[in-house]
């Protein structure tokens, strides 16, 4: 099942204008499930071209249906890189916070702002001198998240597995 995730240069634009004026909460969760989103998209696109299988493992309440499945296959499979596992983890855990404490909660709280500032690909682009409150820095990494996601994917058209032909024992 492929799912319509636009690998478009400016998708992680739209994403940080679509966080403006929304709560903490929101931009948490539309974050992970973006990101979500575009792994499902970038396992699809490296599995062999069998929908109902990719499907079944994909779907939710399957083998590869959740966030942190997706984060390891995608890891595990070559698709993406150890600081990209990283922070798409650091998004998962601040997710859980958001979904687990229905209120009260928010990027300046103690825990998630220590996991916004370990935050890894931020350090690639950001100037030293550069400084954003946690939930910039959450903007911001989820953006560039999105931006490589997109890129993988179309690494992915280029790496998809075949099914190999059936041995022939005679």
């Amino acid at each position: 099942m492929k799912v319509a995730v636009s690998t478009q240069p400016n998708k992680p634009i739209a994403f940080v204008e679509q966080t403006r004026g929304k709560s903490d909460r929101t931009v948490a969760i539309e974050a992970s499930v973006l990101l979500n989103m575009h792994l499902s998209q970038l396992l699809s696109t490296f599995m062999v071209d069998d929908p109902d299988e990719v499907d079944a493992l994909l779907r939710e309440e399957r083998a590869l249906g959740n966030f942190a499945s997706r984060i390891r296959a995608a890891y595990t499979l070559g698709l993406i890189s150890k600081d990209e596992r990283d922070d798409l983890r650091i998004v998962q855990y601040i997710y859980r916070m958001f979904t687990n404490q229905m209120e009260g909660i928010a990027f300046d709280d103690k825990k998630v702002r220590e996991w916004c500032y370990l935050f890894k690909l931020r350090e690639s682009i950001m100037l030293s001198e550069e400084t954003l409150e946690p939930r910039g820095l959450f903007v911001f990494t989820v953006g560039l998240l999105v931006q490589r996601l997109s890129l993988r994917i179309r690494q992915a058209e280029k790496l998809q597995r075949k099914t190999p032909a059936e041995f022939d024992v005679t």
